[in-house]
């Protein structure tokens, strides 16, 4: 029997994302359970509202386009479907919980960084999606890539 059958991976777009994403990957396929891949980002507006007469130079549609692109070609070098993949705009703790709550997911797999204390070992991401979450939460330590 399977210990998991719905898994969500939470990625951003540095260069360890393909660790995280790989890792998410196998489990899922040992389990035989279904991935679903997110990536939350700021919401442009409010990275400029500070300043009310600015206009944000890209929408909210072109910026999602953007990153499916990318991250498309990381999800499809791995062997999965970008289908898979939703890009979100807002705070990321809240919106990888909501996910993986609407989507009743068993486990949710994040990227840490190995740095010392909880909060710098976690990343302030995983730690609050640690805390938040109603399901299962896997760090995936990433180790600095070197090119």
């Amino acid at each position: 029997m399977s210990m998991y059958r719905k898994v969500l991976v939470a990625v951003d777009l540095s260069d360890e994302s393909e660790q995280v994403l790989r890792a998410a990957a196998e489990i899922a396929a040992a389990n035989e359970a279904e991935i679903l891949i997110l990536h939350v980002t700021d919401n442009p507006v409010t990275l400029y509202s500070q300043w009310s007469d600015y206009v944000v130079p890209y929408s909210e549609d072109k910026i999602r386009e953007l990153l499916f692109s990318k991250l498309a070609d990381l999800v499809e070098s791995l062997g999965l479907n970008k289908s898979l993949i939703t890009i979100d705009f807002g705070r990321a703790i809240d919106l990888i919980v909501d996910k993986a709550d609407k989507e009743e997911c068993d486990l949710i797999v994040v990227g840490s960084h190995g740095r010392h204390g909880v909060k710098l070992l976690l990343g302030s991401t995983a730690n609050g999606v640690l805390h938040h979450a109603s399901c299962d939460v896997l760090a995936i330590r990433v180790r600095e890539t070197i090119e």
